[in-house]
């Protein structure tokens, strides 16, 4: 449903917004949606729409969508990680490379 995916893609970018203002409690709570939306979709069986927004303007949206991808489509989902941790100005581009390491090191729990 389209309504989830609205929802982890607004929820991804106020948290990515929070977090740049070093707001972590307000980033906390966008975090619960971002999980929520996770579970509903993984519970559903519908963890695929998250591959739509891979690609997504906004790089906040791309690291949750990816990092909740690699157990699904985990060489685009790696490729998007890489892009994004090539970006300095931004913290998505730190957590993107720690996610990809985490990944790798076979860390990562769903």
């Amino acid at each position: 449903m389209k309504n989830e995916i609205d929802k982890f893609v607004n929820a991804c970018i106020e948290k990515g917004r929070f977090e740049e203002l070093g707001d972590s409690k307000s980033g906390n709570k966008c975090y619960k949606i971002i999980r929520s939306v996770y579970e509903q979709l993984r519970d559903s069986g519908r963890l695929n729409e998250l591959t739509t927004l891979l690609e997504h303007e906004n790089p906040y949206v791309r690291l949750w969508a990816s990092s909740y991808a690699l157990q699904i489509v985990p060489k685009q989902a790696e490729e998007t990680l890489e892009k994004l941790s090539a970006i300095k100005s931004v913290m998505a581009g730190f957590s993107a490379k720690i996610t990809l390491q985490e990944w790798k090191k076979g860390n990562l729990k769903f």
